[in-house]
């Protein structure tokens, strides 16, 4: 391979690189006590069964991305007994929230929500 094929390719995996990291669509950290603040429907996760038998409490931090119609598009478990994910993401899953507005515009926003799992 010659130099300049070399140094084109290169480029054009640097260039494949920066559009990976590039969001599909911009969105906004807020914090959660303001997320909370605009919960129209919450759905508490069911204390799962394995965890009830293992006599396993604790916490679980899961990130949220919420469309501009307050749906929940995306949701990560960010820390926690994994005995609880399945749970915590399909009770966050059908929380609704009131839509974040940007400059009179329904946005996109990005937050954590912290369920704790206590008997």
């Amino acid at each position: 391979m010659k130099l300049s094929q070399w140094i084109r390719w290169a480029v054009l995996v640097a260039v494949v690189a920066a559009l990976a990291v590039i969001p599909a669509a911009a969105q906004d950290a807020i914090t959660t006590a303001n997320a909370l603040g605009r919960v129209i429907k919450k759905v508490a996760p069911a204390f799962p069964v394995a965890a009830k038998q293992l006599n396993v409490t604790g916490s679980q931090d899961v990130q949220i991305t919420v469309d501009e119609q307050g749906n929940v598009i995306d949701a990560k478990v960010l820390k926690g007994n994994a005995l609880f994910t399945q749970s915590s993401l399909a009770a966050v899953k059908e929380w609704k929230f009131t839509p974040l507005l940007k400059d009179g515009q329904p946005a996109r926003f990005t937050t954590i929500i912290t369920f704790n799992y206590t008997k």
